[in-house]
C-alpha cells in the first residue's frame, strides 16, 4: 500500500485547473504561492497565499526571518501531587496552536526539522519541565549558525540526560572505567557527519575498491568521547555545586574541569587536539574540527531538504544547497538563514511553479502526522483552544509529538520504499495509519476532532451551490490550484447525489483530502 499510494500521489499532477483567488498584479500565480508555503510552513491559507503573492518570495523571507514570536509554556517541575510532572500536554496543545496560527510560519518548520534531527526524546527525558528549553535552541538558531545549534544541543540539560553526556567523567584506569561514548557517537553519526564521507553533491566518497570510506572509526568516537568529558547538570536553586549534579533541566550544563580528560587526543580526519586544554576549550576545538569537515555541508543540507521540499532531492540540488552552507557569499559558514533560503529558492523546489511544468514523478514527500494535521487545520479555519487534543491524532498516525521512539526519530532519513526512492515518511505510514487520517478528516468535516477544536467550512459551503467554483476553491486551498481531472470527476460524481451546499462541500472535501495528490506534497 505504501508504494501505490507513492506512485499514484506522485503522478497526480497530469492536468492543472485555473487558478482561483488572484489579486490584482501578483508577482506570483496561485500555484506558485500555495506551494512555496507548502515547503516553508505549516501549510498555505488564502490569505497567506494572497500576501506572497504580493510580496514576492524574498521579501516573505526577509519578514520571516525576522519573525520570532512562538513559545511554548515552561511546566512545572512537580505536579500536584508532589511528584515529578511528567504531563507534557499543555506543550503539545501549544505547539499545535503555534503551528495553525501563528505568524513566525518559516521559523516554526524549520525549528520542527532541527528537533527531528537532534533528537532528546521525552520517552527517556521525562521531566516535562525539560522539554521546552530544549525546543527553544531550534526556535532561537533557526535561522542563526549551524555550529551554535551543535554547541547549544551539547551542552543542554535535556540532551545531557538523553544521550549521556551529563556527568561523563573521565576514565579511571585504576576503577575500570572510561568516558561514556554515546553522545561522542551521535553526534557525528546522526547530528552532523553520518557514517560515510560525502562528496559535495552528497554521493559517497569511494576508495580505490570502490567502497565508501567511514567518516570515523572506534578508536575515534573513544578519543572524542574524552573531549567531552567533565560537563554536569547545572546546579539547581538552593543546591550546592557538586562533580556530578542531579539533573536540573533549566539553564547550560557546566564545566568540571577535575573530571575533564586533558589528554591529547586524535579524532576524526585524523585532527590532533592538544594536551591541556580545559572542557571547555575541548568543546571549541571539537565543534571548530566538525564545521571544517567537507561532509557536514552536504549531509545536513540533504536533510533539511527532505524535510522542507522533496524526500529524493538531486545530487545537484544538495551540491547547490551544500556550497551555500560552506560559504554564504560573505565568508560565513553554517548560515542557516542562507541554507533554508537556498533550498526554498533552488530551482529544483521551484520547478513545479509553471502551470506548463512537466510532472515529476520523484518529487515531494508525504506529509508527516504532525504536518498533516496542522495543514488540515490551516485549510479548514480551525480554531484550537486551551483543550484542544489534536496532538492525539497525530499520535495516532504514528507520531507521538516530543516522544520520538529512538534517536533516529519518527523516521530515518535513510528509509527507502521498494523501489528505491527515499521516502522517509512512509517508514511510519501502514495501513493503519491511512486509516486514521481517513477518520481525522471524516471526523474534521461531519463531527468533531474533540470537544474544543472547530473548524469553520463556510468559505466551502457558500460555494457549495456552484460546483466549478467549489471545486476551483477547494483546489485553491488544498491542491495549489492543480486538481487532476480524475479527482475533479469523482468529486461531481459524488455531490451528484446530494443537493444543499453544506453536504456538497463536505462531500468534496473529503475526496479532495483523502487523495494522494493531497497527502503527498508536490
Amino acid at each position: 500500500m505504501k508504494q501505490l499510494f507513492l506512485l499514484a500521489a506522485f503522478a497526480a499532477m497530469a492536468a492543472l485547473t485555473p487558478a482561483a483567488g488572484q489579486t490584482s498584479s501578483p508577482l506570483m500565480s496561485d500555484l506558485a504561492a500555495a506551494r512555496f508555503l507548502d515547503q516553508a510552513t505549516w501549510g498555505p491559507t488564502p490569505a497567506s497565499i494572497a500576501q506572497l503573492e504580493q510580496i514576492g518570495i524574498n521579501a516573505w523571507l526577509a519578514a520571516q526571518f525576522k519573525l520570532n514570536t512562538s513559545d511554548l509554556p515552561d511546566q512545572p517541575i512537580l505536579d500536584s501531587a508532589g511528584k515529578t510532572n511528567r504531563d507534557l500536554t499543555p506543550v503539545q496543545r501549544a505547539f499545535f496552536s503555534n503551528a495553525v496560527s501563528g505568524q513566525d510560519q518559516l521559523r516554526q518548520r524549520v525549528a520542527f526539522a532541527l528537533s527531528e534531527i537532534f533528537v532528546a526524546s521525552a520517552v527517556q527525558v521525562k521531566p516535562a519541565y525539560a522539554i521546552p528549553p530544549y525546543w527553544r535552541i531550534f526556535r532561537d538558531n533557526a535561522f542563526g549558525n549551524y555550529r551554535d545549534i551543535i554547541k547549544a544541543v551539547t551542552l543542554n540539560p535535556a540532551m545531557g540526560t538523553y544521550l549521556s553526556m551529563a556527568n561523563n567523567n573521565k576514565g579511571n584506569a585504576a576503577k575500570g572505567t572510561s568516558a561514556n561514548e554515546n553522545y561522542a557517537r551521535e553526534l557525528m553519526q546522526l547530528f552532523t557527519l553520518g557514517l560515510t564521507q560525502l562528496n559535495p553533491n552528497g554521493s559517497p566518497v569511494l576508495d580505490s575498491n570502490g567502497n565508501p570510506v567511514p567518516t570515523y572509526d572506534q578508536a575515534e568516537v573513544t578519543s572524542q568521547a574524552k573531549m567531552l568529558t567533565g560537563w554536569t547538570f547545572p546546579t539547581a536553586p538552593g543546591a550546592s555545586a557538586k562533580n556530578d549534579n542531579p539533573a536540573y533541566y533549566f539553564g547550560k550544563m557546566i564545566a568540571v574541569e577535575a573530571e575533564h580528560d586533558t589528554t591529547a587526543k586524535t579524532i576524526f580526519g585524523g585532527i590532533q587536539i592538544p594536551a591541556g586544554q580545559t572542557g571547555e576549550q575541548d568543546l571549541e576545538s571539537l565543534l571548530d574540527a566538525l564545521m571544517a569537515q567537507p561532509t557536514m555541508a552536504p549531509f545536513v543540507s540533504r536533510q533539511l531538504i527532505q524535510h522542507l521540499v522533496t524526500s529524493n532531492p538531486s545530487p545537484a540540488y544538495i551540491q547547490r544547497v551544500a556550497a551555500m552552507f560552506e560559504n554564504n557569499g560573505g565568508g560565513v559558514h553554517g548560515d542557516m538563514a542562507a541554507v533554508i533560503t537556498a533550498i526554498l529558492s533552488d530551482q529544483e523546489a521551484r520547478a513545479g511553479d509553471e502551470i506548463s511544468a512537466a510532472p515529476n514523478p520523484g518529487f515531494g514527500h508525504l506529509r508527516e502526522p504532525v504536518l498533516f494535521m496542522a495543514n488540515l487545520l490551516r485549510g479548514l479555519n480551525a480554531t484550537l483552544d486551551a483543550s484542544s487534543t489534536v496532538y492525539n491524532e497525530a499520535n495516532l498516525m504514528g507520531q507521538d509529538l516530543f516522544y520520538e521512539p529512538s534517536v533516529f526519530s519518527y523516521f530515518s532519513p535513510l528509509y527507502r520504499i521498494s523501489s528505491g526512492q527515499l521516502a522517509p515518511e512512509f517508514q511510519i505510514y501502514s495501513t493503519q495509519a491511512a486509516a486514521e487520517r481517513a477518520d481525522v478528516i471524516n471526523a474534521a468535516l461531519y463531527g468533531k476532532l474533540d470537544q474544543s477544536t472547530t473548524v469553520d467550512l463556510t468559505p466551502f459551503v457558500s460555494r457549495g451551490s456552484d460546483l466549478p467554483s467549489l471545486l476551483d476553491y477547494a483546489s485553491f486551498v488544498f491542491l495549489h490550484s492543480t486538481m487532476p481531472p480524475g479527482l475533479s470527476e469523482q468529486a461531481l460524481a459524488a455531490v451528484s447525489a446530494v443537493t444543499s451546499p453544506k453536504a456538497r462541500a463536505q462531500a468534496v472535501l473529503y475526496l479532495v483530502l483523502t487523495s494522494s495528490d493531497y497527502q503527498v506534497i508536490q
